[in-house]
C-alpha cells in the first residue's frame, strides 16, 4: 500500500481522536456546569425567604451571612449596585452597569451565566434572581446573585486534560501502526484485484500470479484468473473465426453485400469496391447508390419483402456483366443480428455473356455464310431443270454448283474445327514431337496449285520441333499460308520461317501482299470478320474463320500471336510457343 494512503489513514485516525477529545471536554464542561447550577438552585431557596423578609441592611446582612462559603451570595439594588454579600467584594467588581440585564432578570425572575467575578480571574456560575422587597429598594425589587466556582483555572483540571490528550495521541499512534499492518494485509490484495480488473477494461486478460494471506481473497484471485483465461481463449477463437471469415469473404471471387431492412449496406467486401470503383466506405449507403438498374432493384426489393431467394437479374458496369443473386437471411442463422435482412451475391459473368453473344453472332454469321452458296446451288439446280438448256450452260451450272458445294464444305469443316476447339475436344489431344518443317512443306505442297494461279512463290526456312498435336499444327500453318496466298499480289512471295531456342519455338509466315489496314488489326482474329477482299488475287473466298481458328489454337497452347502489317507492302504473322 502506498504512503499516500497510509498518510490519509493516519490523519483520519488523528482527526477522529481529536474530535473525541473535543467531545469529552465538552461533556466534562457541560456536566460540571449543570451540576453547579443544580447546587446553586438547591441552596438558594433558604436565602430567598430571608432576603425577601429583610426590612433593613442589618437584617439583609444577617440573611446573607458572612465569610466565604460554598456558595457566594450578593444582593444588588435595582440600579445594579452591590448592597450586601457573604464575602468581601468591592461594589465595583459586582456592579452591573447593564440596566437592561437587571430589567431582564426582573421580567424573567432568574438568569444564569458564567462570569469572572474575583480579581484572580476565577470563573463562576452565577444565577441572578429577582426578589420583591420594597423596603430595600424604591423600585420594589432587588436582585440576588448566587454563584459558585467552576474551577477552570485549576492546575489539576488542565493537567488532567493534558494527560488525556497525551494518552489519546499514544493510542492514535499505536492504533495507526496496528491498523496499518492489518489494512496492508487486507488492502494490498484488493489493489491487485483492482489492477487485474483495470487490465480487463484495457483488453489485457493475462492472469496475475499473486498469493494473499487469506484463503477467501485467494479464491477471488483464482476465479478472476480463470475468467481471464476463458475470456482470452474465447477472444482468440473469435479473432481466428473473424480472420478466417474475413479471409474467405475478401478472397472469394464474388462481390458480397449484406443489407438491412431499409435496403442500406451493412457489410461489403473488397470485390464490391472493385466492381463499383468505390473507394469510400459504403456502410450505411442505400443499395440504389451502387445498382442503377431499376428492374434489378425492383426485383431485389420485392424478394426482400417477400423473403424469397432469387436471381434478380444482370447489371452492366463499365462493359462488364454481373449476375445479381438475392439471398434472404434466416432468423435461425443470424439470431443475434436482426439488422441483417438479406445478402446480394454479385458474380462476374462477362465471359459467359461474351460467349453467349459470340455464339449468337456465330450462328447468325454461319447461317448467312451458308445461305449464299446454298442459294446458288438451289438456283443453278433449278436452271439445270430448265428444258432446252444448252450443254455449255449445263456444264457452267454444274461447275458453279460444285464450287458452291466446296465453299459450303470448307465453311462447315472450319465451323466443326472451331466447335471442337470450343468444346475442349482437344483437351485430350495427341501430344508428340511435331516436325514443323515437314508440316510446313506439306501445307505448301497442297496449296501450290492455288498459289500458281497468281504466280506466288512459297518457301520454308529453318527447322523446329514442337510437342503438340500434329493435326492442330497442320491446321494452324495451313490457315496462315492460305491467308497469305489469298491476299497476296501477283508474282508475290510467301515465306514460312521456323526457329527454336531452349525457351521457345517460333513460327512466322510472311507475305508480300496487300497488307491489313490499321483499323482492322484489332479485329482480324474475330470470327467471320473479313477485311475487304476486293483485292484478292485468288479464287479462294474468305469466310472469316481462318484466323479465328489460328487464335483459338494459339490460346489453347498458351502461345503468343504477333501481327505486323503495312498496307501495300505485306504482313507477317508470328507465333511464339513457350517451352
Amino acid at each position: 500500500m502506498n504512503n499516500k494512503k497510509l498518510r490519509k489513514i493516519f490523519w483520519l485516525t488523528t482527526l477522529v481522536l481529536l474530535l473525541s477529545v473535543v467531545i469529552c471536554f465538552s461533556l466534562i464542561y457541560g456536566i460540571t456546569y449543570y451540576s453547579k447550577r443544580k447546587l446553586i438552585e438547591k441552596n438558594m431557596t433558604a436565602y430567598n425567604e430571608n432576603i425577601k423578609a429583610a426590612e433593613n441592611i442589618d437584617e439583609l446582612e444577617n440573611a446573607v451571612g458572612d465569610g466565604e462559603g460554598l456558595m457566594y451570595v450578593g444582593v444588588l439594588s435595582s440600579a445594579g449596585s452591590l448592597i450586601s454579600s457573604n464575602t468581601t467584594i468591592s461594589g465595583e467588581e459586582l456592579y452591573v452597569k447593564d440596566a437592561e440585564f437587571i430589567q431582564k432578570v426582573h421580567e424573567k425572575g432568574s438568569v444564569h451565566r458564567l462570569e469572572k467575578l474575583y480579581k484572580d480571574g476565577e470563573t463562576m456560575v452565577i444565577v441572578y434572581v429577582a426578589i420583591d422587597n420594597a423596603a430595600l429598594d424604591d423600585n420594589g425589587f432587588i436582585v440576588v446573585a448566587y454563584g459558585t466556582d467552576m474551577n477552570f483555572n485549576d492546575l489539576y483540571f488542565w493537567l488532567t486534560i493534558g494527560c488525556c490528550i497525551a494518552v489519546w495521541i499514544v493510542i492514535a499512534i499505536i492504533t495507526y501502526v496496528i491498523f496499518t499492518s492489518y489494512v496492508k494485509d487486507e488492502v494490498v490484495p484488493l489493489e491487485k484485484i483492482q489492477i487485474m480488473l483495470e487490465n480487463f477494461n484495457k483488453g489485457n486478460y493475462k492472469p496475475v500470479d499473486y498469493e494473499a494471506k487469506y484463503v477467501e481473497i485467494n479464491k477471488i484471485v483464482d476465479n478472476i484468473n480463470t475468467a481471464a483465461s476463458k475470456i482470452s481463449n474465447t477472444l482468440a477463437d473469435l479473432r481466428y473465426e473473424q480472420n478466417k471469415t474475413k479471409f474467405i469473404i475478401e478472397n472469394v471471387a464474388q462481390g458480397i453485400i449484406a443489407l438491412s431492412g431499409q435496403n442500406r449496406v451493412l457489410v461489403s467486401n473488397d470485390v464490391i469496391a472493385e466492381i463499383f470503383d468505390t473507394r469510400a466506405n459504403t456502410v450505411g449507403i442505400p443499395i440504389d447508390y451502387l445498382i442503377k438498374d431499376e428492374k434489378v432493384l425492383n426485383e431485389i426489393k420485392r424478394a426482400a419483402d417477400a423473403g424469397e431467394n432469387i436471381m434478380a437479374g444482370e447489371i452492366v458496369v463499365e462493359d462488364k456483366y454481373y449476375r445479381v443473386d438475392c439471398r434472404i437471411v434466416g432468423d435461425e442463422m443470424f439470431e443475434e443480428f436482426k439488422d441483417i435482412k438479406y445478402f446480394l451475391l454479385i458474380t462476374d459473368v462477362t465471359s459467359e455473356a461474351n460467349i453467349a453473344k459470340m455464339r449468337s453472332e456465330f450462328f447468325f454469321n454461319a447461317s448467312h455464310e451458308l445461305k449464299s452458296p446454298l442459294t446458288a446451288i438451289m438456283g443453278f439446280s433449278e436452271l439445270l431443270m430448265t428444258p432446252g438448256l444448252s450443254e455449255e450452260n449445263r456444264t457452267q451450272c454444274a461447275k458453279d454448283i460444285h464450287e458452291s458445294s466446296q465453299r459450303m464444305a470448307t465453311l462447315i469443316e472450319k465451323m466443326i474445327t472451331l466447335g471442337k476447339l470450343d468444346s475442349a475436344q482437344y483437351a485430350e489431344k495427341t501430344v508428340e514431337d511435331v516436325d514443323l518443317r515437314k508440316t510446313s512443306e506439306d501445307v505448301i505442297k497442297r496449296l501450290r496449285i492455288i498459289a500458281d494461279t497468281i504466280n506466288v512463290t512459297m518457301s520454308c526456312e529453318g527447322e523446329a520441333t514442337l510437342k503438340g498435336d500434329p493435326n492442330q499444327m497442320y491446321t494452324l500453318i495451313s490457315n496462315l499460308v492460305s491467308n497469305a496466298i489469298k491476299y497476296n499480289k501477283e508474282n508475290g512471295t510467301v515465306i514460312v520461317s521456323l526457329s527454336q531456342t531452349d525457351d521457345a519455338v517460333t513460327v512466322a509466315v510472311k507475305d508480300s501482299g496487300i497488307g491489313i489496314p490499321k483499323k482492322d488489326l484489332p479485329h482480324i482474329c474475330e470470327r467471320f470478320y473479313r477485311v475487304d477482299s476486293s483485292h484478292s488475287k485468288t479464287s479462294l473466298d474468305s469466310n472469316g474463320l481462318g484466323l479465328a481458328i489460328v487464335r483459338q489454337i494459339v490460346d489453347d497452347y498458351g502461345a503468343e500471336l504477333k501481327i505486323e502489317s503495312t498496307p501495300g507492302v505485306g504482313s507477317t504473322f508470328t507465333i511464339i510457343f513457350k517451352r
